[in-house]
């Protein structure tokens, strides 16, 4: 019986310390990476298809590291991706308007 109740304060302990680092540390990562690819995708989008530079010289305009995103460029979108692709946001260019993000 003792060792029932050591596992379940151990377990509670566990519990209590993930739901911390999740509170102040991994919510605050995925905040913040949901915001950077938002950033990014829409700055390349614009950069190639209204200033019709290239991809790496759009990456190249970023003053901050960038080398854990990912770009996937199609027809006339661009999706900017992180954390393995778990994280990401696309933004579509439209000809007059210039590029917008697409709504989730």
């Amino acid at each position: 019986m003792k060792i029932v109740k050591v596992l379940f304060v151990v377990l509670a302990v566990l519990v209590l310390a993930a739901g911390a680092v999740w509170q102040f540390w991994a919510k605050g990562q995925v905040e913040m990476a949901n915001i950077g690819t938002a950033f990014a995708a829409k700055h390349v989008c614009s950069c190639m298809f209204v200033a019709e530079r290239s991809l790496e010289s759009c990456k190249s305009d970023m003053l901050r590291d960038i080398s854990q995103l990912s770009f996937e460029v199609e027809e006339e979108s661009v999706t900017a991706s992180a954390a393995g692709g778990l994280i990401s946001q696309t933004a579509r260019f439209q000809s007059g308007l210039g590029c917008a993000l697409e709504a989730e």
